[in-house]
């Protein structure tokens, strides 16, 4: 397995590498799927600040050109049961004929937000559409990210989760991953705290 191929393709999803032109669509995604996720936890002045700074065209566009992250789309085919989920905004996918499912952001070197010494690698973000979610799709994503750090000779891979986040801590917790730290986390003003947790891989 390899981040320099095109396709990587098993079980239920597709996963690909995103590029620039991929961007209206991974900030559709983005924006969608982080609101499904923590709606309600802050204000919505907080929440559309964050969204704002994190999640816009531009900044989405200058972290797909930092050579030290890698953006990985997960779709299904149209075969798969999904076609009614399909809409206008997946034409802004470099393959018109996936259905996107969800994605996954992975940092190395000095794009990872915490320092974690030598070999270690970061994913920062992991999200499946909440219509999507039971199908596997979200394991698929984490074992493609463990063989992408053992190909690259990484020992440790990381990842920060909100505290009250119990599902995605039970997720991960399956994975192996256990708590080594925390930090804060800022939600346009509100400031929350994220776990750490890590795994040798």
């Amino acid at each position: 397995m390899s981040l320099n191929g095109k396709d990587e393709r098993r079980e239920n999803g597709a996963i690909r590498i995103c590029g620039p032109e991929d961007v209206a669509l991974l900030h559709r995604m983005s924006v969608e799927t982080y609101v499904d996720t923590f709606e309600g936890t802050s204000s919505e002045e907080d929440m559309d600040k964050f969204l704002e700074e994190s999640y816009s065209e531009p900044v989405l566009r200058g972290e797909l050109s930092n050579p030290d992250s890698v953006f990985l789309l997960i779709s299904v085919q149209p075969d798969s049961g999904f076609e009614e989920h399909a809409d206008s905004d997946s034409s802004n996918s470099a393959n018109t004929d996936e259905i996107p499912a969800g994605y996954m952001k992975l940092n190395f070197g000095k794009a990872q937000v915490e320092d974690m010494g030598a070999g270690t690698m970061e994913i920062q973000r992991l999200y499946i559409g909440k219509r999507f979610k039971g199908l596997g799709l979200g394991t698929q994503l984490m074992n493609f990210a463990l063989d992408v750090a053992r190909k690259r000779g990484l020992h440790k891979v990381w990842l920060g989760v909100w505290e009250h986040n119990e599902p995605a801590k039970r997720f991960y917790s399956g994975k192996g991953f256990v708590r080594v730290g925390q930090h804060a986390f800022w939600q346009g003003d509100d400031k929350q705290t994220d776990y750490l947790l890590a795994r040798e891989v």
